[in-house]
């Protein structure tokens, strides 16, 4: 199977929304150089990401049930070490007793229902929330539900006459509800454009590979123009482009990923270590001594989470590797970090 860069493209995602998130719950203004860090557009990468990987996947298990065990084994263990986590940290801050509702919300992927411990990060300038990233997994969880449906769609009515309108659709309603209510916005069906861009990239790889450095400067291009009109279509097109070119393309990098797909682990588990070091005042005292701890003891945290938690529930050790359209005899994907 051919190398490529997905495991660093989400390890690099995922170590933005650590930064993104060290300035945002400290608020510090001396963190204001980490600005150029997004969340939000990494979170979009991510989903991109998840488009071609996960439809792989689906294209490469046996059975139905086959598919959804081994996107359980790929996503669950971390996210119950995460959950483990929050709940060690609810004990350190003698609050123990009030985490079931916390406990029932994450096991079921609706942390919207509570998404903090009662007493825990009370006083955090930027909000009380015990694992805010989590929001993405309940919508990579409905992707995982949709693929079935949509790979039975574009089988009988066509690729594209299946996921280009899901992808214009999905574009009005972002750009409606933006205006309105944002929370819903970046919700299903806002994602859904990022997502179809993988997918399609997925099913026109063999094109991809041929005319798409073609496409990186329209691609690039298309970002600036979202980013002084603040349009929001240009960029599910800017994204796909830019991050399936790296992640495709350029020659590959190994790095850290030659070790381990980190990416995971570090999404999900970064955010209660920010927040834990706010509660205790080492971002209001030493801002950036405190992001420099957080992502030290994150990359510990993601090392211990992928050798002793993650990759014993896997099936294969060659979950990273590029996938071809339907080779019988490959192990799927595993899911973009998001992760996602």
């Amino acid at each position: 199977m051919k190398p490529n860069n997905f495991d660093l493209a989400r390890l690099l995602l995922a170590t933005t929304v650590i930064y993104f998130h060290s300035r945002a719950l400290s608020m510090s203004h001396q963190l204001r150089p980490l600005r150029v860090f997004s969340g939000e557009l990494a979170v979009e990468c991510f989903f991109v990401i998840s488009g071609f990987l996960i439809f792989a996947s689906y294209d490469r298990a046996k059975s139905l049930r086959d598919y959804y065990i081994k996107r359980a084994r790929r996503i669950l263990p971390g996210y119950w070490f995460a959950t483990l986590l929050c709940l060690g940290i609810a004990v350190y801050f003698s609050h123990a007793f009030y985490v079931g509702k916390f406990l029932l919300a994450n096991l079921t992927f609706l942390t919207f229902l509570a998404p903090g411990v009662p007493g825990v990060f009370t006083h955090n300038p930027g909000n009380a929330t015990m694992n805010g990233s989590l929001w993405t997994i309940k919508i990579e969880v409905m992707f995982y539900i949709a693929v079935p449906v949509l790979v039975w769609m574009c089988r009988k009515w066509g690729k594209l006459q299946v996921l280009i309108p899901i992808a214009l659709l999905s574009i009005v309603y972002r750009s409606v509800l933006a205006k309105h209510h944002l929370t819903a916005a970046v919700q299903l069906p806002g994602q859904m454009a990022f997502f179809c861009g993988g997918s399609l990239t997925y099913y026109y790889l063999a094109e991809f590979k041929k005319y798409g450095k073609w496409l990186v400067v329209p691609a690039a291009l298309a970002y600036v123009l979202h980013a002084y009109t603040g349009w929001f279509f240009p960029r599910p097109f800017a994204f796909t482009v830019l991050v399936l070119a790296f992640s495709l393309l350029m020659p590959e990098i190994k790095g850290p990923t030659r070790f381990g797909d980190f990416s995971y682990g570090v999404y999900v588990l970064h955010y209660p270590v920010v927040q834990t070091l706010v509660a205790i005042g080492l971002f209001a005292s030493s801002p950036w001594l405190a992001t420099g701890l957080v992502t030290v003891i994150v990359a510990v945290l993601a090392v211990f989470s992928w050798y002793f938690v993650e990759r014993r529930w896997l099936t294969s050790r060659t979950h990273s590797a590029m996938p071809k359209p339907q080779p019988p005899q490959e192990q799927p994907a595993t899911m973009a970090a998001v992760s996602n």
